[in-house]
């Protein structure tokens, strides 16, 4: 699981990310001197930023933005016991502390994935005290957008349908989107600011995307509510 948040960096922080993405798809094997060459920095530079960014170093930023560290598991109880071996509790700790910072919550996914939107609204209507929405259209989420709203778009392959338009409209309106994947896409990571990438562990390719399970989709939601239910609970002691 990787957690992959721009709004974390500062300028020249972003300016090393934009370039680190485009040449790590000419070069997969980008050596940390390179890049921090490349960037115009210290190669300690190049390693405070992906440490920024949550890798645990520089060899493991370059094999996630290279998609080395995908792997095809075609046993779904195989992949999945591989997924939850290596799920990262402190993605769900900044996840969690990130979606209290709003003033409304949408949340949006195509087919199935909408599916998986429904559960979290049901979930977090009882320990949000905020507007909470899913839908299952993208006019639906004009309609309920406005100022400080997290948009939350739920996809295993980010590519069923394009998300730019509808990324840029909520973030015209001073709001946010955060995207949860299963599997990585570089192109996101590009583009938008906030995408947490579940699983190295990819399901058959052969299935289209509506065909794809959505098990990790809900085992990332238990754990978020998990802790805000923990959360919840000790404040409740405080105040007593």
């Amino acid at each position: 699981m990787y957690s992959v948040n721009k709004e974390l960096l500062n300028s020249l922080e972003k300016n090393i990310y934009s370039i680190l993405i485009q040449e790590i798809k000419r070069n997969n094997t980008l050596s940390i001197t390179d890049a921090a060459s490349i960037c115009d920095c210290s190669p300690s530079k190049i390693s405070k930023f992906v440490h920024k960014l949550g890798f645990k170093n520089y060899k493991e930023y370059l094999a996630f933005i290279s998609g080395k560290t995908a792997t095809v598991i075609t046993n779904e109880s195989e992949r999945l016991n591989k997924f939850l071996e290596n799920f990262n509790s402190e993605i769900i700790d900044e996840f969690t502390a990130y979606i209290q910072k709003f003033e409304k919550i949408i949340l949006f996914g195509y087919g199935p994935s909408f599916i998986a939107g429904q559960y979290f609204e049901y979930k977090l209507r009882n320990l949000l005290e905020i507007p909470i929405w899913a839908v299952a259209h993208e006019t639906s989420i004009n309609d309920l957008l406005s100022k400080n709203n997290l948009v939350i778009i739920f996809s295993v392959t980010g590519q069923f349908k394009s998300f730019k338009e509808l990324y840029e409209n909520v973030i015209s309106k001073n709001s946010k989107v955060a995207f949860i994947l299963e599997e990585n896409r570089t192109e996101f990571l590009e583009a938008y600011d906030y995408t947490i990438t579940l699983s190295n562990y990819l399901q058959n390719p052969e299935l289209l995307p509506h065909e794809k399970t959505r098990t990790t989709f809900f085992a990332f939601i238990e754990a978020v509510i998990k802790k805000l239910e923990n959360s919840f609970f000790e404040n409740t002691k405080q105040k007593i």
